[in-house]
């Protein structure tokens, strides 16, 4: 942030009064990663949708990327967090019911 204080700063008094004003719109699915190319061995980094049950009464689907070539795999941000929520689950969903009761009575 401190380079937008030196924005202008090489530029002609004409040249700053020249500047237009431009307006344009982002795309709602600009912040998605749709590919890209593996930190680990510059594999081609391909989309995909893993699907994971947490017992036998939900499933859960998020993106993720996965390397063609050494298969490491890859999450943005957003599922990242969604990923984050189902390990917690399952790790929930592992213990006994009379322990889960317990914790979830202790925060009511």
């Amino acid at each position: 942030m401190e380079d937008d204080m030196d924005y202008g700063k090489d530029m002609t008094l004409e040249e700053l009064e020249n500047l237009e004003e431009v307006n344009f719109e982002i795309d709602k699915s600009a912040f998605e990663v749709n590919g890209g190319v593996c930190r680990n061995c510059n594999g081609r980094l391909l989309k995909m949708v893993e699907n994971r049950d947490i017992g036998n009464w939900v499933t859960l689907h998020f993106k993720k990327l996965k390397c063609n070539e050494c298969s490491k795999e890859y999450l943005d941000l957003n599922n990242a967090e969604e990923y984050d929520l189902l390990l917690n689950l399952e790790k929930a969903f592992k213990q006994p019911i009379n322990v889960l009761s317990q914790k979830i009575s202790g925060l009511v």
